[in-house]
């Protein structure tokens, strides 16, 4: 027995849809035929058995949300035989993102924190994109670690950031709404932003009786997330000009000595 289609380690592409190919597997035998799959792409893996009645199968239905080398070995007539393709990934635009993102509720600021973390790319080299820490795709999914079809649907991988996401305006509504305090829809924005980094981006002014962003930290704007909190004496008066030019060597190894990653910085880095 031999497979007759596909081509041995044929390649197939995800749509930026995203939409899955059919991939039609045939041999050269006859009869009913089992198929034995799996797919699997950087330890994740998902594997197992259709049957036919000849000897045809498409395997669009078990590929669907996933992608990676997927191998069949087709059994018939007590003989075997084994394949493996390539499935890989097509970027959506930054428009399909966003108008799948206005379907979704409360994901305001959400299209921005994408556009900060990875511009709206999900794939490299038709790849699933990986951070140094186990960040996948289009939102960094790390924790928790995305499951399988997180990490190839750019759709479920927003999915599982907007969960995250809410988790984080929830508890950036329970802070501000705190002793029935008002706060403003931006406020709420800025509060779920920067805590999607951590931290808290408000502090209660009892003077003018609002929410007012912390006033002793001093952001790098010429960084994502790094800025020094000003009531260290190494930082007491000074601007940041001269803080950045201080520091900026160590940024680069992550010596953190009198600056730190805040939420703050990161809120009003991508909300600005």
């Amino acid at each position: 027995m031999k497979f007759t289609k596909p081509l041995l380690n044929a390649t197939f592409l995800i749509t930026s849809a995203p939409d899955w190919p059919s991939i039609l597997f045939e041999t050269d035998a006859a009869g009913s035929h089992t198929w034995d799959w799996s797919i699997d792409w950087g330890g994740f893996k998902q594997s197992g058995k259709a049957t036919t009645i000849n000897n045809k199968w498409d395997a669009k239905t078990i590929i669907t949300n996933f992608g990676g080398t997927l191998t069949v070995k087709a059994s018939a007539n007590k003989v075997t035989a084994s394949i493996s393709v390539i499935i890989k990934g097509t970027n959506p635009s930054e428009l399909e993102v966003i108008r799948y993102l206005s379907t979704k509720p409360n994901s305001n600021g959400f299209d921005k924190l994408i556009k900060h973390e990875t511009k709206f790319t999900h794939f490299k080299n038709n790849e699933p994109i990986t951070s140094f820490d186990k960040g996948y795709g289009i939102c960094q999914l790390t924790n928790p670690l995305p499951t399988f079809d997180q990490i190839w649907n750019w759709k479920r991988n927003v999915d599982g950031g907007l969960i995250l996401f809410g988790a984080k305006r929830a508890i950036a509504l329970k802070y501000l709404s705190q002793f029935k305090r008002s706060y403003t829809p931006k406020q709420l924005m800025y509060e779920t932003v920067c805590r999607w980094n951590g931290g808290h981006y408000h502090e209660w002014d009892i003077k003018s009786g609002a929410w007012i962003r912390n006033a002793i930290i001093l952001c790098d704007t010429q960084t994502g997330n790094i800025g020094w909190n000003l009531t260290d004496v190494e930082n007491k008066g000074k601007t940041e000009t001269d803080l950045h030019k201080r520091d900026k060597d160590s940024y680069k190894t992550t010596i953190k000595t009198h600056w730190n990653y805040y939420g703050i910085c990161y809120a009003d880095k991508i909300l600005a």
